[in-house]
């Protein structure tokens, strides 16, 4: 019998009952039924060993514990991180913030406390989006009626959909439904708007405003994003890693979320709101080895504000400690002033690639705290707003954390 763990396959083989062999076939390789492809191992019989038994000796290969997300370009981190924030279904938004989680070199039992779900859907969102890319990432929806059109006539709409109108000799600079399926009509296929509107959005194809696009300018790209990673990835020696990063502005009004209500009667938040109080912003600070997050919330987004919050940072821990301060190229997070106080308060300052925030592993726990605090809420006054924000954090990093944490090192040492 072989037992298998849940995260750790492990490859051996299997005993099977046979006569002795002759003694001219003895020193011939064993060949015996393996649990997987014999191409993948590397074993052999134990020096005295008999057929027909798996011997103390007899190698065997693992799967590494973990899956991650395949490398992300400037360009596909971007786009993650506008889904996460921004997508209509929180279903998308929550795989999108994964997919950002992982590429950041957070496993899969820490991006499922992160996004408060399980391990097994956090694995099957990375494969998916290793397969399929941003795809994976869209609700599945399923059923109705055959189409009435054939596979040649949407493959034709599709491609007049994407040409511009005045390409075909049309005096337009877009389509509009009933126009395009009037040119269609006029070629001879006849679809009616309606059915126009679900074979372009089957396609892909949607009515969108134009974007502007940018790309990373940051020559040192590759060695800056490798720097981030790298410290993720390893506890420096004598020392600790701490991204910091600024979310915001967050006003004291209703913030539309989701939540669980009786069908067709969702909780409703008021509609007309006075804007009063200004505007606050959450410094945040997360240990990344200690997996420990801290805020603070102030009125202001300056350097001085900044300068005091790297303060507090560096009280939190021992001065003969060095602190990598992990932060993007906002020019408030790195003024002269702030220069000179991590040169003489042993710490160094780490920023992420031109246009490569994501890369900063805090941005995954401000999603968790726009979720699970910000959203499907109405704040009647900035206390209230503070003593919300503080019980999530301290729940956040509650004793439950911890049991997660020793769940993943214990099979981390099963692993090894």
């Amino acid at each position: 019998m072989i037992l298998v763990d849940a995260n750790l396959l492990i490859y051996a083989a299997v005993p099977t009952f046979r006569p002795r062999r002759p003694a001219a076939d003895r020193d011939a390789p064993a060949v015996g039924n393996l649990v997987g492809l014999p191409e993948l191992f590397d074993w052999k019989l134990a020096s005295g060993g008999e057929w027909g038994r798996v011997s103390p000796s007899q190698e065997v290969a693992m799967r590494p514990p973990e899956v991650f997300v395949r490398e992300l370009t400037p360009e596909e981190g971007a786009r993650l991180k506008s889904i996460s924030k921004r997508a209509k279904y929180q279903s998308k938004r929550q795989r999108a913030m994964i997919v950002l989680a992982s590429s950041t070199g957070m496993s899969a039992p820490q991006i499922a406390g992160l996004v408060r779900s399980d391990e097994s859907r956090v694995r099957k969102t990375i494969h998916a989006f290793n397969d399929e890319g941003f795809d994976s990432l869209d609700p599945d929806y399923r059923g109705g009626r055959p189409k009435q059109t054939t596979p040649q006539e949407r493959d034709r709409i599709i491609a007049v959909a994407r040409a511009r109108p005045d390409t075909q000799g049309v005096a337009l600079t877009r389509w509009s439904l009933p126009k395009l399926a009037a040119h269609l009509a006029a070629s001879g296929v006849d679809v009616s708007a309606e059915a126009l509107r679900q074979i372009l959005r089957d396609a892909g194809l949607s009515h969108q405003r134009t974007r502007s696009w940018k790309q990373s300018p940051d020559p040192a790209f590759a060695e800056k994003a490798e720097r981030v990673l790298g410290l993720y990835r390893a506890k420096p020696k004598h020392g600790v890693v701490v991204c910091f990063d600024e979310m915001g502005p967050i006003g004291l009004i209703p913030h539309h979320g989701s939540g669980w209500a009786a069908e067709r009667r969702p909780e409703r938040l008021r509609a007309t709101y006075p804007k009063q109080g200004g505007v606050r912003y959450l410094f945040g600070a997360y240990d990344v080895h200690d997996d420990r997050l801290h805020g603070r919330l102030r009125t202001h987004k300056n350097a001085g504000e900044v300068l005091g919050f790297y303060r507090q940072i560096r009280m939190r821990y021992d001065p003969r400690l060095r602190i990598y301060l992990v932060a993007d190229n906002l020019s408030t997070h790195k003024t002269p002033a702030i220069w000179e106080w991590a040169a003489k308060s042993n710490v160094e300052l780490v920023f992420t690639p031109t246009y490569a925030s994501f890369l900063n592993r805090i941005e995954c726990h401000f999603w968790g705290i726009g979720e699970f605090v910000i959203k499907n809420a109405d704040y009647p006054n900035w206390e209230t707003l503070t003593q919300a924000m503080a019980d999530h954090i301290t729940y956040r990093n509650g004793p439950h954390r911890n049991q997660r944490l020793l769940k993943a090192e214990r099979r981390l040492l099963i692993a090894a």
